[in-house]
């Protein structure tokens, strides 16, 4: 058995009521604690001689979940999520809920302008960019209000009695913002399940982390909506479709590959993710722009990787899809890059890929 000093006094007391013995039970307990310790020690020492700047993930408060991601696996929290959030009203918060938290931060974050977000697994399903909080709910929710049943909801404005009562009329498990004006809150709560949690610091990690064939892979951020902007296709961007190539550029960032993503008006009009191939994408898209009765004449579509052909184009052009934006990279680039000029349509090449698995 090992114990750190801090268990010093829990094992003393164990061997005097005891007599000496221990438990199998009580060996494992302190036997996971000394490895959580090693495991941290282990990782400073690599890093210090790999001269990396990654910081030890489990050197953090532990939360033990009620259970992972499904109730027959378990699940640990390894983090301070107070240095992120009031909590306000609900539950304690679920292995599920802190992926989609995780994925709701992390994407609200890309805009100064007042925005809000639905998230379902990960993905967004409803966002849009509006003058106040309440439209940019309703124009959110108006992008698919079926998978917004049961989401995480995220802004980065302040919520009013407004927004809330309009919120409050949906199902959904939790809900962030800087802040809740008091009657917003009022309203809110009225639900004690609900999680309504203040942001009041945005995350600081500069490095992601995921466990695979009994290692850890580390890597950077994805940072940056595009390197370059080439206008490469059969005209320029107009002033209009360049704020929607933008915006939507960024929500492909955060869908999962591959992925595209249908905007107008700074409205999400339609997403395709987590197909396998791009094609598929631009069909789940169309179908959902179609589902809830979208006009894209005039509306942009953002890919987050290259199109390996060009029938990705041509289905969108025939769909009323006038400019397109892409990382570009493909040997048969100039294959999309020439249907766009034979039709007047924009293409913007970036320069940066965004896949996300």
């Amino acid at each position: 058995m090992i114990a750190a000093k801090k268990d010093y006094a829990q094992l003393e007391q164990i061997l005097k009521d005891q007599k000496g013995e221990t438990s199998l039970e009580q060996r494992r307990a302190f036997a996971i604690k000394a490895f959580d310790v090693c495991t941290g020690y282990d990782i400073a020492i690599s890093n210090y001689f790999n001269q990396t700047e990654f910081t030890n993930p489990f050197d953090k408060n532990k939360s033990v979940l009620r259970y992972g991601e499904n109730p027959h696996q378990q699940g640990i929290f390894y983090g301070n999520q107070e240095e992120i959030f009031d909590k306000l009203h609900g539950k304690e918060l679920s292995y599920n809920n802190l992926v989609d938290v995780d994925a709701a931060v992390q994407i609200i974050s890309e805009f100064t302008d007042t925005t809000f977000a639905i998230i379902k697994h990960t993905n967004v399903c409803g966002i849009a960019q509006r003058p106040t909080v309440k439209a940019a709910w309703d124009t959110a929710l108006a992008a698919d209000p079926e998978s917004a049943f049961g989401g995480v909801l995220v802004t980065n404005a302040t919520v009013d009695k407004a927004t809330a009562e309009a919120i409050n009329e949906i199902f959904f498990e939790v809900l962030i913002a800087p802040k809740f004006d008091a009657d917003a809150l009022a309203i809110l709560q009225q639900k004690k399940n609900r999680i309504l949690l203040a942001q009041k610091a945005k995350i600081e990690s500069k490095q992601q982390f995921k466990s695979l064939l009994n290692g850890v892979l580390i890597q950077q951020n994805d940072e940056g909506n595009f390197k370059e902007w080439k206008e490469e296709g059969g005209r320029e961007t107009t002033a209009a479709e360049k704020e929607d190539l933008i915006f939507a550029n960024i929500v492909c960032k955060h869908l999962k590959s591959n992925a595209i993503a249908l905007v107008k008006n700074k409205q999400m009009v339609g997403k395709g993710c987590g197909q396998t191939s791009r094609i598929d994408s631009l069909r789940q898209s169309l179908d959902k722009a179609k589902q809830f009765n979208f006009d894209l004449h005039g509306a942009v579509l953002a890919s987050d990787a290259f199109f390996p052909f060009n029938d990705c184009v041509q289905i969108a052009h025939a769909a009323g899809i006038t400019s397109f934006i892409q990382p570009g990279g493909s040997i048969r680039d100039k294959d999309s890059i020439d249907y766009c000029k034979e039709n007047g349509l924009a293409m913007v090449i970036t320069g940066l890929r965004h896949f996300k698995h």
